[in-house]
């Protein structure tokens, strides 16, 4: 008795959940449909808890029938059967698949995937190596950025190294050598005198003490220098006591305030003035003219006072006979006028002959015949006027060599 009224409880709370679980699966009624009501009271006996649970079960029925016949597809599955690994597919779809080969990327399908493809007849989709050609194409690209990144790299290295240049030395080698020979056409045109450039010239000059003679006239020129020596008639230095300049701006002197030389620079072009030497043991001063600007200069004057100096030097015991003008050409290498070349053998030496006289220039010492007079320089040079002869017989330097002079060409 109590297993038969458990179990109709039972069967009540199952149907009551069923009821439950059509009213979720239901909602809300169509139009026509019927609509459960849930129970007003609850059973109080089995046989009213039977009846109304198989009066649900008749409503249910219904209701799925219903459900089935306005919608007799809707919450069922259709089960479309798949063809077999053999089946062709244009059976099933009707539709005729395109060749393996034809699509693209199929070319290249390892064996194995393009036999399983042409056995099912199914377009197999190629693995397409996007990421890997994305990958390459990326390597490539970035390599390519890497090498365009580095050409503008140089290129704008390069623009600014040409520009470092071009601020440093804008002009080109051409410019800087045609530039370059300007300054030097102007700097040697600068430097240059005007007219012609002077001739430099070297001489001897007699003194004379002589209140009525013209004093001697040194040619000097600005940026040159000329030197003065003063000698004595047996042509021995004669030293300076002192000297006197009449304008010192124009002129610049130096002497060593022992010897017998001036060095003397013009500072102007063309300003003239005279200078007074004082000679030891000779009271008379030596007069002598400065004058630049001529078309020669005087590079050395040896100027040679009449007189014996404190450094006098006396030949064969023979006192000197008065300056020669004549015999002072001689030393200056000058001939005498009119007179004839000689051709002399055997040592070095100028002949000259006129007037049944005879001039000797040379280094060597004469000893026979006896000379008339002699004039000597101060770098050794004599001027020697002797009479007439074809043979000369000379020292070398004052020493025991005797040298013999052939004298050709008389006639």
């Amino acid at each position: 008795m109590k297993k038969t009224f458990f179990l109709k409880w039972f069967v009540l709370l199952a149907a009551f959940f069923s009821v439950c679980v059509f009213a979720a699966d239901v909602g809300v009624a169509q139009p026509g449909q019927q609509v459960l009501q849930p129970p007003s009271t609850y059973p109080s006996s089995p046989d009213d808890i039977q009846q109304k649970v198989q009066r649900l079960q008749q409503l249910l029925a219904q209701s799925q029938a219903q459900s089935q016949a306005q919608t007799p597809n809707q919450g069922q599955a259709q089960l479309i059967p798949l063809p077999q690994p053999t089946q062709n597919r244009a059976a099933v779809t009707g539709i005729s698949p395109l060749p393996p080969t034809s699509l693209p990327g199929m070319q290249n399908l390892p064996p194995q995937i393009q036999s399983v493809a042409d056995n099912r007849g199914l377009p197999v989709v190629q693995q397409q190596p996007q990421a890997a050609t994305g990958v390459n194409q990326g390597i490539q690209e970035s390599l390519e950025a890497n090498a365009s990144g580095g050409a503008e790299q140089s290129d704008m290295y390069d623009q600014a190294f040409n520009k470092v240049v071009t601020q440093l030395l804008p002009m080109s080698t051409d410019q800087i050598g045609r530039l370059k020979e300007a300054f030097n056409d102007a700097q040697r045109a600068a430097a240059a005198p005007v007219g012609v450039p002077p001739k430099p010239t070297s001489s001897s000059v007699l003194v004379d003490l002589a209140p009525q003679a013209t004093p001697p006239v040194i040619r000097l020129q600005a940026g040159y220098i000329t030197s003065m020596v003063f000698l004595d008639s047996t042509g021995q230095p004669w030293p300076i006591a002192a000297y006197s300049l009449g304008d010192p701006t124009a002129f610049n002197i130096q002497w060593d305030r022992k010897g017998n030389t001036l060095l003397v620079q013009s500072v102007t072009f063309y300003k003239r003035t005279n200078l007074a030497v004082i000679l030891k043991g000779l009271n008379t001063p030596v007069m002598i003219t400065l004058l630049p600007g001529q078309e020669a200069v005087d590079y050395r004057v040896d100027l040679r006072v009449p007189g014996l100096g404190p450094n006098a030097m006396y030949a064969q015991s023979s006192l000197p006979g008065g300056a020669s003008p004549v015999l002072l050409d001689v030393l200056n290498g000058v001939p005498p006028r009119d007179s004839k070349t000689l051709k002399v053998s055997g040592g070095d030496c100028q002949a000259w002959y006129v007037n049944k006289t005879l001039y000797l220039r040379t280094n060597l010492d004469v000893i026979s015949p006896a000379w008339r007079s002699i004039m000597t320089s101060i770098d050794g040079m004599h001027a020697y006027e002797l009479q007439p002869a074809p043979v000369i017989l000379v020292l070398e330097h004052g020493k025991d060599k005797t040298i013999t002079l052939t004298l050709e060409g008389w006639e």
